[in-house]
């Protein structure tokens, strides 16, 4: 399992701001978790555990290998992609002058990157069953996160959710997207899985 927690420090930090303390942060070795522990750790950190979802296993790796953690993704209310960022190598800080920024009628970076609808595609609930979105907002923030991550989940995570709540220009929706190794996905699976990170250098 050595193997595996470098791979994922290396996934989630190789384009972020700068290299980060790990154990300051609490980070520590990616276990396999599950409903319970995800909501356990959300707790911890003060998360709203209502609005948790996870990646469904074939999208794994992919989706791991673009995000730094934590990070976010925000969509219009038509589900088009906003780009926060002002540069390709800008990092998820921008989020937490961004999000208070967001209100109707103001005109932001649509790049066509993704949209609402292929990420939703994405998504399985913690016990790994098909979810869809109801919800309607003028703006929906997506938070990825896991729980291996520690305190920056309570200093990035918890504070962008915040954000998004005081803002009263505008409706938005905060899912938290968990990119942990899920206990509900198909063992096959998720073996092959650890198996690709375990070799990946």
């Amino acid at each position: 399992m050595k193997k595996i927690i470098y791979c994922f420090l290396f996934l989630a930090f190789t384009s972020g701001c700068q290299p980060l303390l790990l154990k300051m942060y609490g980070i520590k070795q990616p276990e396999i978790e599950n409903e319970k522990t995800i909501v356990k750790k959300a707790l911890k950190f003060q998360l709203d555990t209502s609005n948790i979802v996870t990646i469904a296993a074939p999208n794994y790796l992919k989706e791991m290998s673009a995000h730094e953690i934590p990070d976010g993704a925000v969509f219009d209310s038509k589900g088009e992609y906003i780009e926060f960022r002002q540069t390709d190598t800008s990092c998820n800080a921008g989020l937490f002058q961004f999000v208070p920024s967001l209100e109707t009628g103001k005109a932001f970076n649509k790049t066509g990157k993704t949209n609402l609808e292929t990420e939703v595609k994405k998504w399985r609930d913690m016990r790994n069953h098909t979810v869809s979105l109801n919800t309607k907002a003028d703006f929906y923030l997506l938070l990825y996160w896991t729980v291996w991550s520690g305190r920056l989940n309570k200093d990035h995570v918890k504070i962008w959710e915040d954000l998004a709540r005081a803002n009263t220009k505008c409706t938005i929706k905060v899912i938290k997207v968990n990119l942990d190794l899920q206990e509900s996905w198909d063992k096959t699976e998720r073996d092959e899985i650890i198996n690709k990170l375990s070799k990946k250098k």
